[in-house]
């Protein structure tokens, strides 16, 4: 089969095809499985390889949370600087790593725990400093995008982002995740450096204690979507 016979079997053009090859255009999970069909090649075959790969792509300190994620059923994060990695529209991201496009597409691919139908998505619960609505990514127009991204993403129980005003926040050290797995929990902590994994009792109990914390501080979530409705009028339009 020709490279221009794949190509029209799978419904892309030849271009599309040629840069996947070269390494230049990083593909979805769905486009590795048409192909997998359009070869005729056992269910999972490239699929494997490109999940070995999109890992590999990924930092090697992050690689385990990235496990973690994927396996999560309840996920609560707590953001101060930046929105989270789940809920990033592509050009912020891109922003946020200029001239590293295959870990932009990482990231776009992380999100499908979002929307798949097996396993059963993880519930996502955020809250955001206001901070993080203020800080200019790209420029407006990205900005924009995303925080109204942000409020058509909300979907209440399965999706929630309440903010927290800044001088109402309890905790202003640093961002975490607090992921639900198999009935037990596990933490990730973002530092200056890297992130760090951590299934401690005790790390876990303070992190859980913090989310509390917040939580009762933040806004409520007809609140929160007003607030950021708001900030996209007064700053980003």
């Amino acid at each position: 089969m020709t490279q221009r016979d794949l190509a029209r079997k799978i419904c892309y053009t030849d271009r599309w095809l040629s840069n996947f090859e070269t390494g230049r255009q990083y593909p979805r999970a769905d486009q590795v499985t048409a192909m997998e069909q359009a070869l005729d090649l056992p269910t999972g075959a490239l699929l494997n390889t490109f999940q070995q790969l999109e890992a590999e792509s990924l930092p090697t300190w992050f690689r385990p949370w990235a496990d973690e994620e994927r396996e999560a059923e309840v996920l609560r994060t707590f953001q101060i600087a930046l929105i989270p990695g789940l809920l990033q529209t592509e050009d912020y991201a891109r922003a946020l790593l200029p001239d590293n496009e295959s870990l932009v597409q990482a990231r776009m691919e992380r999100q499908r725990i979002l929307t798949r139908e097996w396993p059963k998505p993880p519930k996502l619960h955020c809250v955001l400093d206001e901070a993080v609505l203020y800080q200019l990514r790209g420029d407006k127009d990205v900005m924009r995008k995303q925080l109204e991204h942000l409020i058509t993403s909300i979907a209440p129980p399965q999706l929630t982002i309440q903010i927290i005003r800044s001088e109402k926040n309890p905790r202003s050290l640093g961002a975490f995740t607090i992921g639900s797995v198999a009935g037990r929990d596990i933490g990730y902590v973002e530092t200056a450096i890297r992130g760090i994994v951590t299934s401690s009792r005790e790390d876990v109990a303070e992190l859980t204690a913090a989310w509390e914390a917040i939580r009762t501080f933040a806004l409520p979530q007809q609140e929160s979507i007003e607030f950021i409705r708001q900030v996209i009028e007064d700053k980003w339009t």
